[in-house]
């Protein structure tokens, strides 16, 4: 009989023992697991934090009426890998983001052009902001991000904008119409294959080769202009011989912030040949290439045209007077 009861005794006390190792390695665990998700959010920057005048000013002027949201503060997750970023002084921001309301939003939602409904559906999700130029690893300032998809955009400058200077307006701008571009090609897709065939061999993919015309730009706009180079090989800027994609968009970036008779010097420059002297040979060449340059901008120029009439519904030579319009009672107001 006291064999037996040692037997339960010792089973009984086996079980507990048993039961209670478990029960301290669960508690345990979840002390450990509630420590570490704690510090996964801090890590994350998920950290809740208070709403300025400022965040509650953009959740009225772009979340709430566009569901776009703006995150101006940093995000190392979103830099483009290569570049040479850093956050933007907050102090601009709000300058930065009113000067797109007004030269972005409010043009394509004029009355007179895509109506107080137009970017429903068509706007980019989110807008992200940084305060120093957007240089790649090569050295050349580009107007996006690479690795970034249509549905964000990036606005870079911050730190330097300035709503009085023309020039950093412009920039700006230029930045903002070729991303919103890129975004509609997506939406609305147009023939690429089409596109491409019309200059399929000149494009250079990468900006290695063009890179060091810029060596020591510090100013961003000359980057950004129409200029002869380009312009003689059928291109409007050096950005646009990057890609399809970026030739596409370009053309109507470009038409937004530059008036017809700047485009109409660009094709002049593209059908107006190098002098090779006395050497004819040399010189009938020239005259063949500055040829092939006029037609390729001109059927380019129509192709974009064609397309913004058909799949956007408004009519990009009509939206580009409405643009110029804009920017110039902008700058000279403030």
């Amino acid at each position: 009989m006291k064999t037996i009861i040692r037997k339960v005794n010792f089973r009984y006390f086996f079980r507990r023992s048993l039961y209670l190792l478990v029960i301290s390695f669960l508690l345990a665990g979840c002390e450990e697991e509630a420590s570490l998700s704690a510090r996964s959010v801090v890590e994350a920057g998920e950290t809740e934090r208070e709403k300025t005048e400022l965040d509650k000013w953009i959740l009225d002027t772009f979340t709430r009426p566009y569901g776009i949201e703006v995150e101006y503060r940093w995000d190392k997750n979103a830099v483009q890998n290569g570049s040479y970023i850093y956050p933007p002084e907050v102090a601009n921001v709000k300058s930065v983001l009113n000067t797109i309301k007004t030269l972005w939003i409010d043009l394509y939602t004029a009355p007179e052009l895509g109506g107080d409904k137009f970017l429903l559906g068509k706007n980019p999700l989110k807008i992200y902001m940084y305060g120093g130029r957007n240089v790649d690893g090569n050295g050349m300032e580009l107007l996006d991000n690479l690795e970034a998809t249509t549905n964000e955009m990036f606005l870079y400058n911050v730190n330097e904008f300035n709503p009085q200077d023309e020039d950093k307006v412009f920039i700006l701008m230029r930045s903002v119409h070729h991303q919103f571009a890129r975004h509609l090609m997506e939406l609305f897709p147009y023939d690429r294959s089409k596109f491409l065939s019309i200059s399929r061999n000149k494009y250079i993919e990468s900006t290695k080769s063009i890179a060091w015309i810029f060596k020591g730009e510090t100013q961003g706009r000359r980057g950004f202009i129409l200029a002869g180079y380009p312009n003689k090989k059928g291109f409007f800027t050096f950005h646009s011989l990057l890609s399809p994609e970026k030739d596409f968009a370009e053309i109507i970036s470009l038409k937004l912030t530059y008036g017809p008779k700047d485009l109409l010097q660009a094709l002049d420059r593209a059908k107006t040949p190098y002098n090779a002297g006395s050497d004819k040979d040399l010189q009938k060449e020239y005259d063949e290439q500055a040829l092939q340059a006029y037609k390729e901008l001109v059927e380019k120029q129509a192709f974009v045209e064609d397309y913004f009439s058909k799949e956007i519904k408004i009519s990009l030579n009509y939206l580009q007077l409405i643009s110029m319009k804009q920017v110039k009672e902008f700058i000279n107001k403030k």
